[in-house]
């Protein structure tokens, strides 16, 4: 594992996401880190969880890792959580980039680029959004690689029980060679086999990294 997939809360983040998938839920995952670096709130997809709201959203359409995240911070004092950023392992979708333009914070960056529901564009050009001057970043390379083969497997694994087709098309314009790779991981049922047997974070980096 490399430094850059152990550092900045990106670790905090990628773990959110595999616990999300050995679940049943789209692997993706969040943290938000004050200005130190220090991981201070976490959060994962729950979409496929039993419904509920208690401390986290689950079970329901609202159920994304960001606003989790957002959710288990105590609180979003003024001026420190501007320099508060939210780690995202996927693109905000317009969800979640509306809720962390309201949350105060005034940093994001995520990892895998998400061609199909993206919206960090809401927090630049939004006429209201972008007086709040939010900063949008893109994690290291290799982590970028890591969420977006996670990802990429989780869109096959639901084209298979007969999801969007349209989904994966998206992602497969806008990344042939990773969506190959994917695909070549996933006819060899090696991610699966780890998540069955709920393998921990480690695991699943030696194979994506």
């Amino acid at each position: 594992m490399t430094d850059q997939l152990r550092s900045y809360g990106w670790h905090a983040a990628l773990s959110e996401a595999w616990d999300a998938y050995v679940v049943g839920s789209l692997p993706i995952g969040a943290c938000v880190i004050d200005a130190a670096g220090t991981v201070i709130a976490r959060g994962r997809n729950r979409l496929n969880e039993p419904r509920g709201v208690a401390g986290v959203i689950s079970g329901s359409d609202l159920a994304h890792a960001e606003i989790n995240a957002l959710l288990a911070l105590q609180g979003a004092p003024h001026p420190d959580c501007y320099g508060w950023t939210v780690l995202t392992t996927v693109q905000p979708c317009p969800q979640c980039a509306g809720a962390i333009a309201m949350s105060g914070l005034r940093s994001v960056a995520y990892a895998a680029a998400d061609p199909w529901a993206g919206c960090t564009h809401l927090l630049t050009d939004d006429p209201y959004v972008s007086r709040k001057r939010i900063r949008v970043e893109r994690a290291p390379a290799d982590v970028q690689r890591v969420a977006l083969q996670l990802m990429l497997y989780a869109l096959l694994d639901e084209l298979q029980a007969g999801g969007n087709r349209a989904v994966l098309d998206s992602f497969d314009a806008a990344h042939p060679q990773d969506v190959t790779f994917a695909e070549a991981l996933h006819a060899a049922g090696t991610l699966a086999a780890l998540r069955d047997r709920r393998a921990p974070l480690a695991e699943a980096l030696a194979v994506l990294a």
